[in-house]
């Protein structure tokens, strides 16, 4: 039977992975010159460090099964590092604290106060069992289960925004209880930070691309389907973003506000950053990463950062210099003075779907209005926030669902 995914993300390569192993003739179509969707390395300039900047620093949690099990299967597992828990926080004036799954780490929080600090372990307890109300955020149930304005700012936020692409004040209460629960609250290892040791593109797009080639799989990259009747196939699975999926399949757009990612890239002339990640309090800078130490690949003098910038709509309307002059401020008024020797800026306006509350009905599940299309991205209904993780379990959704309607035919 032949079966056609249309969009080379993770989800559609997810997919197409598994539909091959079934044994179909599968084509997969991607409109861009690349497989990896969201996930992809800039096009190198002249001028950029080496390897080229990742359009953001893209992590993952030890309880993210799916995506490291498609790691896996496309040969990149070894494209990664696993850490326990350990998120540097440095506030005003270079003062730092971590954040670590242990009672002694959460009692030495410096960003909190006693009281605010010995609050942590029991508002974490009592989201074991709270229930969300509608309409509600995850800020507003934290502060109902204890939580004080300070550490929802200075503590969860840390965590949430990054995670979910929002604030803590923003995201949908059901969603931010499902991350905490799944990361925090099970196994230890659930709280694993999960960071690339390559560069996005190859570890992701490429493997994909030849892992498919090799099992016998098409794929077409530079081609767009504007037409699904136009698709010789029995079976496909649309793997788009919202609107171009219901374009696709003729469905009016789901309501599902975008939520942005901004990153910028920087070479100092100093080294500022003695450890892999820090997220930077009361910032623009969320999260700074060193690219050249994760990469292997540090510069011969200076540091090679990458800032990443989490549902921040405000700048994506600065200018390229004034952004990184911003950025770069950030960064230094935290991390002590450095001069900017080169500078790059990605902007993903797209790069999830804000869950904020209500939207949970707006997520489609993988059926269509068609018996033989189903329709796959980590903004479906997959019961995960919209991640990579969900990404890769949407594709695999979808390519079982068609398994399904292959064999039924077949009888």
């Amino acid at each position: 039977m032949k079966a056609v995914v249309v969009g080379g993300g993770l989800a559609g390569c997810a997919a197409a992975l598994d539909l091959v192993d079934a044994g179909h003739e599968v084509t997969l179509f991607e409109a861009r010159p690349t497989l990896g969707g969201a996930v992809q390395t800039l096009p190198e300039r002249e001028g950029d460090p080496s390897p080229p900047p990742d359009n953001g620093q893209h992590i993952a949690l030890g309880c993210f099964t799916e995506y490291l099990r498609f790691l896996d299967r496309i040969g990149a597992g070894g494209s990664y590092e696993r850490r326990p828990l350990a998120l540097s926080v440095i506030g005003a004036g270079g003062v730092a604290a971590e954040i670590k799954p242990r009672m002694r780490a959460l009692l030495g929080y410096r960003h909190l106060s006693l009281r605010d600090r010995l609050g942590i372990p029991l508002v974490t307890a009592r989201l074991r069992n709270a229930e969300p109300r509608p309409g509600e955020t995850f800020g507003v149930l934290l502060r109902r289960h204890g939580a004080s304005d300070s550490a929802v700012e200075l503590f969860w936020d840390v965590f949430i925004r990054p995670a979910l692409n929002l604030r803590t004040d923003e995201a949908d209460a059901a969603v931010g209880l499902f991350t905490v629960r799944t990361a925090l609250l099970g196994r230890r290892s659930d709280s694993d930070v999960v960071l690339p040791s390559r560069p996005l593109g190859a570890m992701h797009g490429e493997a994909a691309a030849r892992t498919l080639a090799g099992a016998g799989a098409v794929v077409r990259v530079g081609e767009r389907v504007d037409d699904l009747d136009d698709v010789d196939a029995d079976t496909i699975v649309v793997a788009l973003p919202p609107r171009e999926s219901a374009r696709l399949l003729g469905e009016d757009a789901p309501q599902l506000e975008d939520s942005p990612i901004v990153s910028v890239h920087l070479l100092f002339d100093r080294e500022l950053l003695d450890r892999p990640l820090a997220a930077l309090l009361g910032t623009d800078a969320h999260w700074v990463f060193d690219r050249g130490a994760l990469t292997r690949n540090p510069p011969a003098r200076g540091q090679y950062l990458t800032v990443v910038s989490s549902g921040v709509p405000e700048l994506m309307e600065l200018r390229g210099r004034e952004l990184v002059e911003r950025v770069a401020s950030a960064v230094t008024s935290r991390l002590g003075p450095a001069d900017v020797v080169w500078s790059r800026v990605s902007r993903e306006p797209y790069a999830t779907v804000a869950l904020r509350p209500g939207t949970a009905s707006l997520r489609p599940g993988a059926r269509t209005g068609r018996p033989n299309v189903v329709r796959a991205g980590a903004w479906t209904d997959t019961g995960w926030p919209a991640t990579m993780e969900s990404a890769v379990r949407s594709g695999r959704t979808a390519a079982r669902l068609l398994s399904d309607v292959i064999t039924q035919v077949a009888a």
